[in-house]
């Protein structure tokens, strides 16, 4: 077998699509995770390996990065640390000879305003300037944000966010982003580039309730859930309080903002088009129905 990609993040949302779309490319896959109870289900979605440790952890990171071939890094979401820990894969990266390092960054990292866009940023140039073989990938807002949601969606008629519901978004599928992460660790066509990848309408929340609303057969509104009342149902969720700033830091950033693209890299990579929000929402009703 050849030498594994090394996917951090592994058992994450993000990750687990990731390693999913790595597994269908026949690209053998060490996870990278913090807890042997989570390598069962992972080796039995196909990872072929995994090694043990976590991003606070510097020689876990230089064990787990031995023998790898290339690496897929995925940060924690929000991770305030994650501009050390990332110096530090890189380092390990340098040290075991990687082949290529793939950055899975966020949309517009410039808005620096955003903490854990700043902090990727900086991680962006750390990598450019590495002397790596490395691609950046800046996916958009997901539109798997939609299922936390679900219930209240289908059981009350209200899709609630807490940002304005008239400003646009460049919403992308999960499932878009983890085989465009496949198709680039597979092709050494994207070596050296950084690529945003964003889904291929612009919707509004509003927008967005009109389609959920068409797809389910029931009314369905879009309402502005208040600052205020996001953060006292996240710290009553148990988010810690720094989680809770930046929730807020990065809300009130979409309410004034919204968060815009387009997907002309993205369909440029998959060599197909990006699943629009309609067939998206009518994946959702088939796999969790309106209970």
């Amino acid at each position: 077998m050849s030498a594994p990609l090394l996917l951090t993040g592994a058992n994450g949302r993000t990750g687990r699509a990731i390693l999913k779309a790595l597994v269908f490319a026949k690209i053998p896959v060490r996870v990278f995770i913090r807890d042997e109870a989570q390598a069962q289900d992972l080796l039995e979605i196909g990872a072929s390996e995994f090694a043990l440790g976590n991003l606070e952890d510097v020689d876990s990171i230089f064990e787990a990065t031995e023998g790898a071939s290339k690496v897929l890094h995925v940060g924690p979401p929000m991770y305030a640390g994650e501009e050390g820990a990332s110096a530090v894969l890189i380092e390990a990266s340098l040290a075991a000879q990687v082949e290529h390092f793939i950055y899975y960054s966020v949309m517009h990292p410039l808005s620096r305003a955003i903490r854990h866009h700043r902090l990727k940023l900086e991680v962006e140039e750390r990598l450019i300037n590495s002397g790596l073989t490395h691609t950046i990938l800046q996916p958009s807002r997901y539109m798997q944000h939609l299922e936390s949601i679900w219930p209240r969606v289908t059981s009350e008629g209200v899709h609630a966010m807490p940002f304005d519901i008239d400003r646009k978004f460049n919403v992308v599928d999960l499932l878009d982003l983890a085989d465009a992460c496949a198709v680039v660790a597979s092709d050494d066509l994207y070596h050296f580039g950084t690529y945003e990848l964003a889904g291929p309408e612009a919707l509004s929340q509003r927008e967005m309730a009109t389609i959920i609303s068409d797809v389910i057969g029931k009314p369905v509104e879009a309402s502005a859930v208040p600052i205020e009342e996001m953060k006292v149902k996240a710290r009553a969720a148990g988010a810690s309080d720094d989680r809770i700033e930046q929730m807020e830091i990065m809300n009130r950033h979409y309410d004034a903002h919204g968060f815009r693209s387009n997907a002309v890299v993205l369909e440029c990579i998959l060599g197909r088009p990006a699943n629009s929000y309609r067939s998206y929402v009518k994946r959702v009703l088939q796999e969790k129905g309106l209970g």
